[in-house]
């Protein structure tokens, strides 16, 4: 019984997204016959219209655009601050906000920020990306030596780059307590990049990027992640695609792991206007 109330509500829903399409042919097709005469004959066009059937036909076409403009600002839906989804042990608040001026931090928060496989770009320095926008309010004395650090924090880790260029995508590095900010600083590689072709991303990077963040601070006592929306930048996916993919690998990873209490998904103004919400619905 539900497998059919289900298959009814998909007909439905198609149905409803044909039937603008629908009137507004009808009305074409009205106002066309409007011109055509069968007195004495077929005769296409007459000088003047039937008027009854051309305004017929006009007020079909004026329906079915008010027609679709209402479907489909039902479906387009904007994103709402402190949006709130709670799964498994999870609280996952969606902010609009930019990330290197969240507050309230401890030292069981951390700070998210994407970069690519390289992990030496020149992100750090481009406000536009949340890697530069952190460092630049908080670490801006930093960045000069930054990437030479970054090189001796990555070998004393232990991570080696893959034929000296990359290192491997998903790779997440906790930067020392230098970095932190009362919150700690996590790098992730959540993006490849290719020589002469540039940045790419996609679902399974950011998927295993999730797991690699929840595995690795398991036992760092973190129980609060403050996180960019991943691959929407240089890596070209679309930030409502985007978004929707890191919120189904936040609540499909967190079912393993049980320390992640809180998360936080910053989504800058600017963003927030290109994302289309109504996805939010099926969480």
């Amino acid at each position: 019984m539900a497998g059919l109330l289900d298959e009814g509500k998909k007909v439905l829903g198609q149905t409803l997204e044909r039937l603008p399409h629908f009137v507004i042919f009808l009305g074409l097709v009205a106002v066309g016959f409007s011109f055509a005469t069968y007195e004495k004959g077929f005769h296409f066009p007459t000088p003047t219209p039937n008027w009854i059937i051309f305004y017929f036909g006009v007020g079909f076409i004026a329906g079915g655009l008010i027609l679709y403009f209402v479907l489909t600002e039902k479906k387009s839906k904007r994103l709402k601050n402190k949006t709130t989804l709670k799964f498994n042990s999870t609280e996952l608040t969606i902010k609009i906000a930019d990330i290197q001026d969240a507050e309230n931090l401890s030292n069981d928060c951390a700070f998210i920020l994407p970069c690519n496989t390289s992990f030496v770009d020149d992100c750090v320095t481009d406000n536009k990306t949340a890697l530069g926008a952190f460092f630049n309010k908080h670490h801006s004395e930093k960045i000069p030596q930054f990437h030479q650090k970054l090189k001796t924090i990555l070998k004393s880790k232990g991570l080696q780059p893959i034929e000296g260029i990359h290192y491997a995508p998903s790779t997440v590095l906790i930067l020392p307590e230098e970095f932190s900010i009362s919150a700690k600083v996590i790098l992730v590689a959540s993006s490849v990049r290719n020589t002469g072709q540039g940045f790419h991303t996609d679902p399974s990077i950011i998927s295993n990027t999730i797991y690699n963040l929840f595995q690795q601070t398991a036992d760092q006592r973190i129980s609060t992640f403050f996180i960019p929306i991943i691959g929407s930048g240089h890596a070209g996916l679309e930030i409502t695609e985007a978004l929707n993919l890191l919120i189904l690998c936040i609540k499909f990873h967190s079912k393993k792991f049980h320390h992640p209490k809180n998360v936080y998904i910053f989504v800058r103004e600017k963003d927030s206007q290109k994302i289309n919400a109504s996805f939010l619905n099926s969480f």
